[in-house]
């Protein structure tokens, strides 16, 4: 799974039971919704699930987990290249040779981000993506089920520690594997949701829904930059990179860090929670982020009755291990 620096992926069963406690078949809002594990978790448990995010990535990745229903029939590329199944094309964008220079020089040959192997691979499978979209050739639906599909088949050769703000001084295991474009696995027999791109505050006001779930940046850190090539990946053309940058940066950086920060004030929290209607409100936080425990458990008092949870969340490997972080799950009923 692409490893997305807000990736709730150890904690969403657990606080999915604790948010879903005595209902059923709900309506669910997630505000921040990332790569949509927790919104995954809903919707296995019969929710109808809305998300929200500022970024293509994990909107495509939200999309492709909560709205498709299966695996896009690519109608328009099977008609125009005569393939005969989901299969083939799959097949043709693992088969494709016609690398982008673009995406060789810039993140191999400059910047050790993929082997050689790997990026004239990436760039060649990526290339062909551009063509099929470019020529109008993918819906909406298929567009997005393809980016997420991609880049999560990016991610697992990516010479880095799980940003993409920098690369690693040496190959790491993971790069060395050769690099092969699969279809993201979707879940059936559940009910669609919708993931919405844009400001949560913009997205939600004014609409209702069973749970209002937030899990808001704990930190400033700009997701928009340190996930800077996964994004410009997603854009589906080739962008003007910073010489400058070590990094690979674009030369007209991601203009979205100041709504992602403006999301972790206490401010737009309560303000959020006010834009929308609600009968069960549950907030996820960690220790030792922006805003501190006993002042976000004062103004969440305020909305109901409210009951307080301790979890333990994984982070990430170090020479010493996988770090354990404490988090805090509010439970409000209106």
């Amino acid at each position: 799974m692409f490893r997305y620096f807000g990736s709730k992926a150890s904690t969403a069963q657990g606080v999915a039971d604790l948010a879903l406690e005595g209902l059923h078949s709900a309506t669910v809002a997630d505000a921040f919704g990332g790569i949509g594990n927790i919104g995954a978790a809903f919707k296995r448990r019969n929710c109808q699930v809305t998300t929200c995010d500022l970024l293509d990535v994990p909107n495509a990745f939200q999309h492709t987990r909560l709205v498709c229903q299966r695996i896009p029939h690519f109608g328009k590329v099977r008609e125009e290249l005569q393939l005969d199944s989901i299969d083939s094309v799959l097949a043709a964008l693992n088969g494709t040779s016609r690398a982008s220079s673009w995406f060789v020089r810039e993140y191999s040959e400059q910047r050790n981000f993929f082997t050689a192997g790997n990026a004239v691979r990436i760039g060649s499978t990526w290339a062909t993506l551009c063509r099929w979209n470019k020529r109008g050739l993918l819906s909406e639906n298929e567009r997005k089920y393809l980016i997420a599909s991609f880049i999560n088949s990016v991610d697992a050769c990516a010479n880095t520690a799980g940003t993409y703000y920098a690369y690693l001084k040496t190959w790491h295991r993971k790069a060395l594997r050769p690099f092969e474009m699969s279809f993201f696995p979707i879940e059936t027999g559940f009910k669609a949701g919708q993931a919405l791109k844009g400001d949560a505050l913009e997205c939600l006001r004014g609409k209702s829904f069973d749970v209002l779930y937030l899990d808001p940046p704990y930190n400033a850190r700009d997701y928009s930059r340190y996930y800077h090539l996964p994004e410009t990946l997603a854009g589906l053309r080739p962008l003007k990179i910073d010489i400058e940058s070590k990094a690979g940066q674009p030369f007209v950086r991601a203009d979205k860090g100041p709504a992602i920060r403006k999301a972790m004030h206490l401010s737009y929290l309560t303000e959020l929670i006010s834009s929308v209607k609600w009968k069960r409100l549950v907030v996820q936080y960690a220790d030792g982020a922006f805003i501190q425990i006993p002042q976000l458990k004062e103004a969440l008092a305020c909305q109901g009755r409210l009951k307080s949870y301790e979890v333990s969340a994984l982070g990430y490997m170090s020479k010493n291990g996988t770090r354990q972080h404490k988090q805090h799950v509010f439970v409000i009923d209106a």
